[in-house]
């Protein structure tokens, strides 16, 4: 028989995010929008936002590192506002982007990996959707390469 300890839910081994746009508005030259992302802690343990970062080629944001970090409670959610580059005809396409976070979480870094599928609109705005949210603890790979 399992004792309590060994009854983790998948929340309790990693952190659980939601990831949406919530929002958009043309940026100071025209290949520049200011895009805003919400994100909710799903888990059941707090989050600490330290830095974010936008790494595809056709849709992309330096990374930056959030002051102050917010710290989100088990449900509560953050906007994150990124001036973005990118741009395409209305239509166009852009897969495989991501919104790459890095978080605090049990008191051990990890990152969060968003993919998105972002749509340039009739504005030549950009439209996310998120595909998938994945974690990863930092430093995971270090360990299995001492196995």
């Amino acid at each position: 028989m399992k004792t309590d300890q060994e009854l983790q839910t998948q929340s309790d081994t990693d952190p659980q995010v939601s990831v949406a746009q919530a929002a958009r508005r043309a940026g100071t030259t025209s290949d520049r929008w200011l895009v805003t992302w919400e994100i909710r802690n799903l888990g059941q343990h707090p989050l600490r936002l330290v830095a974010a970062r936008l790494p595809h080629s056709r849709f992309r944001s330096e990374e930056r590192e959030l002051v102050p970090q917010p710290s989100l409670l088990p449900g509560e959610q953050a906007r994150l506002e990124f001036s973005v580059a990118c741009g395409g005809p209305p239509g166009a396409v852009v897969e495989n982007a991501f919104l790459i976070l890095r978080v605090g979480w049990r008191d051990a870094p990890w990152r969060i990996f968003a993919r998105l599928r972002v749509i340039f609109d009739e504005q030549r705005g950009p439209q996310t959707t998120t595909e998938v949210v994945t974690v990863q603890r930092v430093g995971f790979s270090e360990a299995l390469k001492s196995v």
